[in-house]
């Protein structure tokens, strides 16, 4: 039997599954986002569910990021928490990220999109995208909400010499991790017991 148009035509949710397709695609798009955040358990349940209940809004967000930084590989476990202060904080958060999502070009550099930004109004919110990356904050002052610390991308041009600045003299949370093993001295060389265990029998 041949398609009948005025079905395939359709936009409502007589598909088969009870569900319009922009509703499967959100959905879909929602079970994505929640099983990627699942590999970070430091997230809240706030964190989470404000990225996968938009799940599209959060998609375009992590990819303006990549795009504004300069960095491909992102944490999405930070993009969310990220996401998350800045969309519970600013109303019109969603529909500004989907303005600047729509200047992204591919091979495009970040200095040509600020600029694309700053041409259409969208210069304020590129900036406090990028200073929330590289600095781990969100806002200014006494409502800023610290997201991270260690993995604020300023400290990656010099992660290959130094150590995230701390008061822990082997970078941040470093007393969290089981001790080194402690070099035994030789006095207390096991191998030296051994023998002289070994000696005592012999002359008995």
């Amino acid at each position: 039997m041949e398609n009948d148009p005025s079905i395939m035509a359709s936009n409502n949710s007589e598909n088969g599954t009870g569900f319009s397709r922009r509703e499967l695609l959100k959905g879909l798009t929602s079970a994505m986002v929640a099983t990627t955040l699942l590999g970070f358990p430091f997230l809240s349940q706030a964190e989470k569910e404000t990225a996968t209940q938009s799940p599209v809004i959060f998609g375009q967000f992590y990819l303006v990021s990549q795009a504004i930084t300069g960095h491909r590989n992102i944490s999405e476990g930070t993009s969310a928490q990220i996401f998350n202060a800045f969309f519970r904080s600013q109303p019109d958060f969603p529909a500004q990220v989907s303005k600047l999502h729509a200047l992204v070009k591919p091979g495009q550099a970040a200095k040509d999109l600020q600029k694309a930004a700053q041409q259409n109004g969208l210069g304020e919110l590129v900036t406090s995208i990028v200073t929330a990356w590289y600095t781990g904050t969100v806002g200014h002052g006494t409502d800023s909400i610290l997201i991270t610390y260690k993995d604020a991308l300023m400290y990656r041009p010099v992660s290959d010499g130094l150590i995230v600045p701390t008061y822990c003299g082997n970078g941040p949370l470093y007393f969290t991790a089981a001790p080194p093993d402690a070099a035994m001295p030789e006095s207390m060389n096991a191998d030296r017991f051994n023998r002289s265990s070994e000696s005592d029998v012999s002359k008995a």
